[in-house]
C-alpha cells in the first residue's frame, strides 16, 4: 500500500515578548531549512506555561510577531501566525500542543524547534519522554548546553544567534534606552 506524503511543517514557537534579532536569526534559519525539505513554517506565540506568565496584550504580540516576519529574508516562504496555544484558556504544555495540531491536522508532519536547553529539561515536562523518542525536532544548539541524546528524531540547526533576549529589551526600554541593536527595524518602529 503506498504511503501518503504528508506535508512537513516547522512550528517555531516562543513568547517572542518582543522578538529580538535571535529568533530573527532562528526563523531565517527555520526558512532556510523548510526551503530544502519544501516544508512550511508556522511561528506559534505560546501562551501562559506553569513557568511563566506573559503581560502582553494578545495584539501586541501579534503585531510584534508580523514585524519579525516582515524583516525576514523569506525567499517566498510567507511564514504563518498560528495562535492555537496563544488563544487557550488553560495553562500551555508542549505535548497538548503537539497532540492537538496532529488531531487538527492528520496531513500534517510537524517538527518542532527547540534550543539545545529545552531538549535537556524536556524529559521532566508533562509527556517529555513520550516527545523525546517521537517528536520530530529542529534543535538550535547553544554554548553550554547539549542536544539531549534521548531526542531521538532531532536535527540539529546551526544558527549564528546573537546573544540577545526579550528580558534585554524590556529592561533597556524600562530605562528608556535605544533597543535598535537589539531588534530588527519594524518590530523596533513598534517599540517606540
Amino acid at each position: 500500500m503506498e504511503q501518503i506524503r504528508k506535508q512537513e511543517t516547522i512550528i517555531y514557537g516562543g513568547a517572542f515578548n518582543p522578538p529580538t534579532l535571535a529568533h530573527k536569526a532562528i526563523l531565517e534559519a527555520c526558512v532556510d531549512y523548510a526551503q530544502i525539505k519544501q516544508a512550511d513554517v508556522w511561528v506559534m506565540p505560546s501562551g501562559d506555561r506553569q513557568d511563566k506568565t506573559i503581560a502582553t496584550s494578545r495584539g501586541l504580540r501579534l503585531a510584534y510577531i508580523e514585524a519579525m516576519i516582515e524583516s525576514v529574508d523569506n525567499k517566498n516562504l510567507i511564514p504563518e501566525v498560528v495562535t492555537s496555544e496563544l488563544d487557550r484558556t488553560v495553562m500551555v504544555e508542549t505535548y497538548d500542543t503537539v497532540r492537538e495540531l496532529e488531531q487538527e491536522y492528520p496531513d500534517r508532519r510537524f517538527t518542532f524547534v527547540f534550543g539545545a536547553d529545552s531538549t535537556e529539561t524536556m524529559a521532566s515536562w508533562h509527556g517529555g519522554e513520550e516527545l523525546l523518542d517521537n517528536l520530530s525536532m529542529l534543535v538550535v544548539e547553544r554554548e553550554g548546553s547539549i542536544v539531549n541524546p534521548m531526542a531521538r528524531h532531532a536535527v540539529r540547526m546551526q544558527v549564528n544567534v546573537p546573544n540577545v533576549s526579550s528580558t534585554q529589551v524590556r529592561e533597556r526600554l524600562a530605562a528608556g534606552v535605544s533597543v535598535a541593536d537589539l531588534v530588527a527595524a519594524p518590530v523596533a518602529l513598534l517599540l517606540q
